[in-house]
């Protein structure tokens, strides 16, 4: 019997059936749409993870070297140069370096740990070194070249850890917070992060010359920047740099060079989102296996109730292998159809979800394909069982 008169019949089988195969199918579409749709989302939010933490950055492919001395002391000290002038230009000379500065010092945008007091808590903050600012504020203003050169002690803040030092709320402008044991006013606010992005953010700028002046250790900075050429890579590159170093460095003897792969570590992160995501579509795959115990289900039912239009079948000649074919079809065109609609419920759902989110969702063709293996594996799997039942039925009985 030819394929496409296996096909024809078993869509016929399923239209005359059509309430008992839409009910069957809307399993398969609640469960790929709930896949999709965390797989959407999840991908979304790990895009916006990886732009957050990128976000005030060049496209410069750089990497950190850090100096830990054997004498923590050492650190504190401020006469002591950790890298020296003839460390810089000859880490320079390396391949795959396009230039090298020390963090904390020649930068326009560094970053300090600091510690933020006021009457009414003290937290432990990072804060960004600038020239001048440019940010979208909430109120106030932003940070000039002016306060820079002048060494004001002003500085701009998130409303999200403005939050956590103030107890009124209406405004925060002229308001004294005290960092590292010295006053400094605000003159600026920005919306800033919240919950975990809040973490891989500044919570408040400072003028650089300000806080370089009023703080001992601003010439001990503990690392350098490399900043790579196009195509280098990072991890080798800062290997050579380390070894050279260790070598060479001018402070070879008193610590160890180490270096701080960012690529690496947004792999991680990505890694880590990534088995999130997995996970929880996992367990949203839970209600496929459901929707393909309601298939065989369904199968089952339906070869009791043509137990006479398979005796007549195979009277007129159909095999057993027909007869197989004809309901593993039944069941592949059920569960095909549920995953396509399933496919664009889930997107559908995922971008309505999207729009109360700080985030847009990343919409891509593999889940596409995935949809498709997935229900066709379920077609297989739970319609062989009530297909082979159909096929071993015995004529004799049927028809006697």
């Amino acid at each position: 019997m030819k394929f496409s008169v296996l096909f024809s019949d078993a869509f016929n089988a399923i239209k005359r059936n059509k309430k008992r195969s839409i009910l069957t199918m809307l399993g398969i579409v609640i469960g790929i749409g709930a896949v999709i749709a965390i797989i959407s989302i999840g991908q979304g939010f790990e895009n916006y993870v990886v732009e957050e933490l990128t976000e005030d950055e060049s496209q410069d492919i750089t990497s950190n070297i850090t100096f830990q001395p054997n004498d923590m002391s050492l650190a504190y000290d401020s006469n002591i140069k950790f890298f020296s002038e003839q460390d810089l230009i000859e880490v320079g000379k390396i391949k795959g370096v396009k230039n090298v500065e020390i963090t904390g010092v020649n930068t326009d945008s560094n970053n300090a740990s600091m510690i933020l007091e006021t009457d009414k808590t003290t937290e432990n903050s990072t804060a960004e070194l600038v020239k001048n600012t440019d940010k979208k504020l909430v109120e106030g203003r932003n940070l000039t070249s002016v306060d820079n050169k002048t060494k004001n002690r002003v500085v701009v803040i998130s409303d999200y850890i403005a939050k956590k030092l103030f107890e009124d709320k209406n405004s925060y402008l002229g308001k004294n917070i005290k960092i590292n044991g010295l006053n400094y006013q605000i003159v600026g606010v920005y919306k800033g992060a919240t919950g975990m992005m809040a973490m891989m953010n500044y919570s408040l700028l400072i003028p650089k010359d300000t806080y370089e002046f009023y703080n001992e250790a601003k010439f001990a900075s503990a690392s350098i920047t490399l900043y790579l050429e196009k195509g280098a890579q990072v991890s080798d590159v800062s290997e050579k740099v380390v070894d050279f170093l260790a070598d060479n460095g001018s402070m070879k003897n008193l610590g160890k060079y180490t270096f701080v792969d960012i690529g690496e570590i947004m792999d991680g992160i990505s890694n880590i989102l990534d088995s999130i995501t997995t996970f929880i579509a996992l367990i949203g795959g839970i209600s496929l296996l459901i929707a393909g115990i309601g298939i065989m289900n369904m199968m089952f039912i339906s070869v009791s109730e043509r137990t006479k239009e398979i005796g007549i079948r195979r009277a007129l000649g159909a095999t057993k292998k027909n007869i197989t074919i004809q309901f593993l079809l039944e069941g592949i065109i059920i569960t095909v159809i549920g995953g396509i609609l399933g496919y664009f419920f889930g997107i559908l759902f995922a971008m309505i979800i999207a729009i109360f989110l700080p985030f847009t969702i990343s919409i891509e063709t593999g889940p596409v394909l995935v949809s498709l293996f997935i229900s066709l594996a379920i077609g297989i799997i739970f319609s062989y069982s009530p297909a082979k039942a159909a096929a071993n039925k015995n004529v004799i009985e049927i028809l006697a």
